[in-house]
């Protein structure tokens, strides 16, 4: 069984991994146009870490309450 704040997070509010996913996509997208300025590149670097840490995040999230779904329809 699932810890009380895994529960909370996974089953009650299985949006919050599409928002951090999202975020991830939008820091890729915006670190993507700040590579084409020389001065911004640094910002486009930390901001591509960053969106590859939400993603990781979120897409893990979402396998999660994915598993816990199937795990609950599961018989036996």
């Amino acid at each position: 069984m699932l810890a009380r704040w895994e529960r909370y997070l996974l089953q009650d509010f299985p949006f919050i991994h599409l928002i951090i996913g999202g975020f991830g996509n939008t820091s890729f997208l915006v670190g993507s146009v700040f590579f084409l300025f020389p001065s911004l590149e640094r910002i486009a670097l930390w901001l591509f870490v960053a969106g590859s840490l939400g993603m990781f995040v979120g897409t893990m999230g979402e396998v999660f309450v994915r598993h816990a779904r199937r795990s609950r329809r599961s018989p036996g």
